[in-house]
């Protein structure tokens, strides 16, 4: 697929675990890290849940009974409408966005949706996931290390 003006595909890395300290005391977030064709790497909080479901699209696990985002995909299937492709879109008060664009009989559609899901949502459906050119300038970390 052809990158929409101002948005630049990006690919799942992996999920890393991070450690922060809070409130003097060590705490471990899943990090979602994406990375563009130029090397420039986001890496997002995500929540335990959708780290889990991240990380099973990205080793192919085979899972006996359908997760929660194998669930919604299913839904969505079954409202005659599919994931055109997901577009993380915004970073404000340290919170990435992202928006689902699906296609349905009636039309177009977007989504507001917390990155991870969006993701998991993606890796489900085997759509492409972009980048806003504007959230890379902001966030992306040219350093190729993973956390």
């Amino acid at each position: 697929m052809t990158s929409p003006p101002g948005e630049v595909e990006v690919q799942v890395v992996g999920v890393f675990e991070h450690r922060i300290e809070l409130r003097d005391e060590e705490q471990r977030i899943p990090l979602l890290v994406l990375r563009d064709p130029s090397e420039r790497e986001l890496r997002v909080p995500i929540g335990s849940c959708e780290g889990l479901a991240i990380h099973i699209s990205v080793q192919q696990q085979i899972v006996p009974r359908p997760l929660t985002h194998d669930l919604a995909l299913r839904l969505i299937q079954k409202l005659s409408a599919d994931i055109h492709r997901v577009v993380i879109d915004d970073f404000t008060d340290h919170d990435f966005h992202a928006t689902l664009h699906l296609h349905t009989a009636q039309g177009a559609l977007s989504i507001e949706a917390r990155p991870g899901d969006a993701v998991a949502l993606a890796l489900r459906a085997e759509v492409p996931i972009f980048a806003t050119e504007s959230v890379l300038n902001q966030i992306a970390q040219t350093d190729p290390d993973t956390p």
